[in-house]
């Protein structure tokens, strides 16, 4: 009920307030804030909601970077909740994208949206989590135990995975989701993961209503979920103060004038009110709509690209009555200016093809004479290059030559993948005689984790037991525990 509640909010939030895409592509940090807020959840839960809208092909990032709704949402909002919900669900069970990486501290970077939230592992170790919580029925387990179930099905290499990430992600966005409820499987959560066609959900959530209560505190109660029509008009100019088995909603200056920027007449907000309130609505809300709505667009705001200016008033008049001048959309603001959305210097052309002598003038008024050089203000974004920027050092080709002969002759002489096997006393003897002779040895050698690989080495000296030798693989002088060497052959 709160993910599809969620994410009808945040989507109309967006149809009216619509957000854009960073240039690097993704939803801003403030964005996700201001959606967050709207929702009244942490900015997490935030960036999972939009994420899971985003699978569904709910939102789409436009060309010009708008972050819009689809069409689609308008088809998901008239679905039965059952069915709403199992296409978010579905699809979150088999995405690779991970949304729990949007504000973590190693990836400061990724954001919600983004092309770079995606992760090979991610599907995998979702279906395993929840895979053991269908096994475990009944049983509300805690993270940890989770995790170490998860981690011991699914090994990783340790510091490089985010495997105990992808295992606390799941479990908190399945709390979110519905499927999980106190860490432990819902019914519906378990019936889907079972595939059954019939989830109950439909049965189990209240039925949409159509009307409020209006309070004489300048709030309305919505004792239920609303229908899409009701919830969409009264969200134009009233705020969500609490959220719950009702809602309670806020009428404020700042939210009436919301609503009348949005094309709504004071008397269509009062006549909507009548409509869906079961009661009256009270004096000082009346009051306060008539008075937002009054104030409403005394003050004007909008958008001139450029001005034309002329003390000579019929010149004025001819400009706008210019047949060769008519497909340029003039407005006459005073007696002596006119206001177009033309660019300055397309507009200076025209007026020079139809016989006129216009000049440039700053924000001052003053007349520039100087010649324009154009340079763009965006930061430069050059291609990437790809290639070869210089050869290798002859060190480096030395390095690699001698690692390839060496490699070979390891091959020539031993079977893949044998390592000498020697007791400690005849390791002794064998570095021992071939100490400073120049004889190049096998040895296997044992890491701190427990792994032995093969190292060809030529030993130069012994002390406190240690063997120093220089290494064939990196040319360099390497010390080697005696005690970590395995066995000892010559190469």
């Amino acid at each position: 009920s709160n993910t599809l509640r969620w994410v009808a909010e945040l989507l109309n939030f967006w149809s009216e307030e619509s957000p854009s895409a960073r240039q690097s592509g993704g939803l801003g940090v403030r964005d996700l804030k201001k959606a967050a807020d709207h929702l009244g959840v942490e900015e997490s839960c935030a960036a999972f909601i939009a994420e899971i809208a985003y699978l569904s092909g709910l939102i789409n990032l436009e060309a010009d970077g708008q972050i819009i709704p689809t069409t689609l949402f308008d088809l998901w909002q008239n679905k039965e909740p059952e069915a709403q919900w199992s296409e978010l669900v579905s699809l979150w069970k088999v995405t690779s994208r991970v949304a729990g990486l949007v504000g973590r501290s190693e990836s400061r970077n990724l954001t919600a949206l983004s092309s770079e939230l995606d992760r090979s592992n991610a599907s995998l170790i979702r279906n395993l989590t929840l895979d053991l919580l269908l096994n475990n029925p009944g049983i509300s387990a805690n993270h940890e135990s989770v995790k170490a179930a998860v981690l011991w099905r699914y090994p990783h290499r340790r510091g490089i995975s985010i495997t105990s990430e992808l295992v606390q992600w799941t479990l908190r966005e399945a709390e979110w989701l519905g499927i999980t409820g106190g860490g432990a499987l819902s019914p519906y959560g378990e019936s889907l993961l079972k595939d059954e066609e019939n989830l109950g959900i439909n049965g189990a959530l209240p039925k949409p209503v159509e009307h409020i209560l209006v309070q004489a505190d300048n709030t309305a109660i919505a004792p239920g979920p609303l229908t899409i029509e009701v919830a969409r008009m009264l969200s134009t100019f009233a705020d969500i103060e609490s959220r719950g088995g009702a809602t309670v909603y806020r009428f404020s200056e700042s939210s009436i004038r919301r609503g009348l920027d949005h094309g709504h007449s004071g008397e269509e907000i009062r006549a909507f009110l009548n409509k869906v309130s079961k009661s009256a609505i009270p004096q000082p809300l009346e009051y306060l709509i008539g008075d937002v709505a009054k104030k409403h667009g005394k003050l004007r705001v909008g958008y001139a690209n450029t001005y034309i200016r002329c003390e000579d008033q019929s010149l004025i008049a001819a400009i706008t009555s210019d047949k060769k001048l008519l497909h340029i959309t003039f407005r006459q603001i005073a007696p002596e200016i006119l206001i177009c959305d033309s660019e300055s210097g397309e507009l200076m052309e025209e007026l020079r093809g139809a016989g006129y002598f216009p000049a440039g003038e700053n924000a001052k008024g003053s007349v520039i004479n100087m010649p324009i050089v154009n340079r763009s203000k965006s930061r430069p974004k050059p291609p990437r290059v790809i290639g070869e920027l210089s050869k290798p050092s002859s060190a480096i080709l030395s390095v690699a030559i001698r690692t390839l002969r060496t490699g070979e002759r390891a091959a020539e002489q031993r079977p893949v993948g044998q390592i000498p096997r020697t007791t400690a006393n005849e390791t002794m003897e064998l570095l021992n005689e071939y100490l400073g002779k120049g004889v190049s040895l096998r040895i296997g050698y044992a890491d701190t984790n427990g792994g032995v690989s093969l190292r060809i080495i030529d030993p130069l000296s012994i002390s406190l037991g240690t063997l120093v030798a220089r290494d064939h693989a990196t040319n360099a002088i390497t010390p080697f525990k005696i005690a970590r060497i395995t066995g000892v052959t010559t190469a």
